[in-house]
């Protein structure tokens, strides 16, 4: 069986969630999943300007697995920060609006992008939550006002509504 980790790169720009997705096989590598994340996040989190380098805050979270056929195991994390610049590679939107629509009672997708955007989905709650539940005031430096006030306008619940 091979394992993968998924990372999506998320920021909240206007009323829209933008989005890069990266895939490593772990498989070859046997390495520690967190490590992984933390060495993906590092090459992410420096950004050179006029002024020297500038570490940007990352808030990062294990969201879920999924097993696909015929023998994968991807692990879903996703990395979110309100100054990341994305680089080279594909970037998606996914209107706030729509999020908010989508949830597991839909359903699986049938197509690789309407899984991706379930995923994104699901992320955002996963934020949302942590936000709602941050008594202590964790994420307080991580997020923008706005940024905050966004993800609690997500809530619905963890996962979104079940389907039994």
């Amino acid at each position: 069986m091979k394992t993968f980790i998924e990372m999506y790169y998320l920021r909240i720009m206007k009323d829209t969630v933008r989005y890069q997705r990266k895939l490593v096989d772990l498989s070859q590598k046997g390495e520690d999943p967190d490590a992984l994340i933390q060495a993906l996040i590092q090459r992410k989190q420096k950004l050179q300007t006029s002024a020297g380098e500038v570490h940007k805050e990352f808030v990062i979270h294990s969201t879920s697995w999924r097993y696909e056929p015929p023998s994968k195991i991807v692990l879903t994390y996703i990395a979110y920060s309100d100054e990341l610049q994305f680089g080279k590679g594909s970037i998606k939107n996914l209107p706030l609006k729509e999020v908010r629509k989508i949830n597991i009672a839909t359903g699986k997708p049938r197509s690789k992008e309407g899984l991706e955007k379930q995923v994104i989905a699901h992320a955002m709650r996963h934020i949302s939550f942590l936000i709602k539940t941050d008594y202590a005031g964790e994420f307080k430096d991580a997020f923008t006002p706005r940024t905050r006030n966004v993800f609690k306008s997500l809530w619905v619940s963890l996962a979104g509504r079940s389907a039994f």
